[in-house]
């Protein structure tokens, strides 16, 4: 493992020391938000898989009842119903945050002023046609809903397990090292000076009983 290229001092040991201890906190709030993220995550994910068949169904309902006016009315005329249909919409957004992501909220909402014509130029099955449709629309936003969460979940999980790793079997063990290292050094000096004052003692000594 590499260590940083820092001096064997006290004032580096303690330095290294306090670095390691942020970077074991920082792992340690990382790693949780690691774990709500993905948590999250796999709850998305499910909400945009039974989104996604929710659409796929409901649209199918929904042109099994346009199918239907048309056999009823026939084209032509369920085209002119169309083009006089005024059906307003309003989408609005609105976020809340998970573990610093923002994750929108999508609503539609219609302003709708049935019926659209005269009964006796129409069919129940253009009213059920616009319903289905209007459902449909309204399941399409919480399918955007979904996949957009899921995308900027995605890459914060992607971001935060990068920051994990790179502490966890990088910093953390350079850290590591680089006290492993300083300690050994110090205790080194500690020995290489005990040695030599006791040197310098006895040598000391001896000049002191040479001279009485």
């Amino acid at each position: 493992m590499a260590r940083y290229e820092l001096a064997p001092t006290k004032t580096n040991l303690m330095k290294v020391k306090r670095d390691l201890g942020f970077a074991n906190e920082g792992w340690e709030l990382l790693d949780q938000k690691r774990k709500i993220l993905v948590v999250e995550l796999m709850g998305l994910i499910d909400r945009a898989v039974e989104a996604q068949e929710d659409v796929e169904r409901r649209l199918e309902v929904a042109f099994k009842a346009l199918d239907q006016a048309i056999l009823r009315i026939g084209r032509r005329q369920m085209t002119l119903i169309s083009l006089g249909m005024h059906i307003g919409s309003d989408i609005r957004f609105s976020e809340r945050r998970v573990m610093g992501v923002s994750i929108p909220k999508v609503r539609v909402e219609f302003d709708d002023k049935s019926p659209y014509v005269a009964a006796a130029e129409s069919s129940i099955w253009v009213d059920e046609a616009a319903l289905r449709f209007r459902e449909v629309l309204k399941l399409i936003g919480t399918l955007a809903e979904a996949r957009i969460s899921l995308m900027r979940l995605s890459r914060e999980v992607a971001k935060t397990i990068r920051r994990v790793n790179a502490l966890e079997k990088v910093f953390i063990p350079d850290y590591k090292e680089t006290l492993k290292y300083i300690i050994m050094s110090l205790e080194e000096m500690d020995r290489e000076a005990f040695f030599i004052n006791k040197m310098i003692k006895n040598h000391l000594q001896k000049r002191k009983e040479a001279t009485q």
